[in-house]
């Protein structure tokens, strides 16, 4: 039993889990500030144990759909990551998928009675994951269902918190400043699988295209994120950090130069084929982009998010895994 937990939580990379807890939060943090208001001042709602809840839920729910992801990946993995559970056969898939489709089965419930609304896109969320199992070999598409998949995370979340349907603003707000985020991970994370996609007959990108073409992708998408959501739209729930304008000013800018320095990092350790660096690093700078528009406000969970992460990846510390 003991093994199978040890086998099943490392299949879980719980790294990732801070991605979609994010996405959870940056929905969170919108319904909060432009979907509701507690009173006629125009203050926000307060945070409540519902909102940890979802937090809780988006984290989980990365790991408990990961063991399903690697069980239809295990073809490509087999070349790109041969000492995984799944592909070892270590970790089981029978009793891994009834772990897993039981702790799918409970946010399911405690999602419901919050709101039925977060079945939608729960259900939503869990088609385009078997849609992106099925477009892999689609250049572009893949990436883009991918991260339509993810961002339905922040739907979950913004469905939950107000017990409603997102309004269009939500929706926009979702494509805009999230959607193109998660496409820039997927895009990313195709580097470190380039022999084993090959092999598999699985095209992105990096297969199809010459090098430079991938390089170009992910410089445009992280910089012009960086950009629309740092510079375009930094307005927002940065009133709750009660510092200096000039304070709160430089720990944007701080910000962006790091988010700017880890996508240099990342191109720098693909270029070097430290693809298990690049993970984690493409992993990280998902994360701050996602907080880029909050991030005077949750700037905290941030820097936990991002030291955490580090922390996994010295457990996590397998390049075939």
């Amino acid at each position: 039993m003991l093994r199978f937990l040890y086998n099943y939580v490392r299949s879980m990379r719980l790294y990732y889990g801070f991605v979609t807890a994010t996405t959870v939060l940056a929905g969170l943090y919108y319904w909060h500030w432009f979907g509701f208001r507690a009173d006629a001042m125009g203050r926000p709602a307060g945070w409540t144990l519902r909102d940890a809840a979802l937090l809780a839920m988006g984290f989980f729910a990365w790991g408990f759909n990961q063991i399903f992801s690697d069980w239809c990946d295990r073809k490509e993995d087999a070349i790109n990551a041969p000492h995984r559970p799944m592909v070892t056969g270590a970790l089981k898939p029978v009793p891994a998928f009834a772990v897993s489709a039981a702790g799918l089965a409970a946010i399911a419930v405690a999602g419901y009675l919050m709101s039925p609304w977060t079945l939608a896109f729960l259900a939503l969320g869990g088609a385009l994951n078997i849609a992106y199992s099925l477009l892999k070999r689609v250049p572009v598409l893949n990436c883009l269902v991918y991260a339509c998949a993810i961002s339905c995370c922040a739907l979950f979340a913004i469905a939950g918190a107000g017990n409603r349907c997102p309004t269009p603003g939500e929706f926009g707000f979702v494509a805009v400043w999230i959607l193109p985020v998660h496409f820039l991970m997927c895009h990313n994370s195709y580097y470190k699988d380039v022999r084993g996609d090959r092999a598999a007959g699985v095209r992105t990108l990096q297969t199809s295209c010459h090098g430079y073409v991938a390089e170009l992708v992910s410089i445009a998408f992280a910089g012009l994120a960086t950009f629309a959501a740092g510079i375009m739209h930094g307005e927002g729930p940065q009133k709750v950090v009660h510092l200096g304008d000039h304070v709160v000013v430089f720990v944007h800018h701080a910000n962006v130069l790091v988010i700017l320095a880890i996508a240099v990092a990342f191109q720098r350790s693909v270029e070097k084929m430290k693809y298990h660096r690049a993970t984690c690093l493409n992993c990280q700078l998902c994360v701050l982009l996602l907080h880029l528009h909050f991030f005077k406000a949750s700037w905290p969970y941030a820097v936990v998010s991002l030291v955490a992460i580090q922390l996994l990846f010295l457990w996590y510390n397998d390049e075939k895994e």
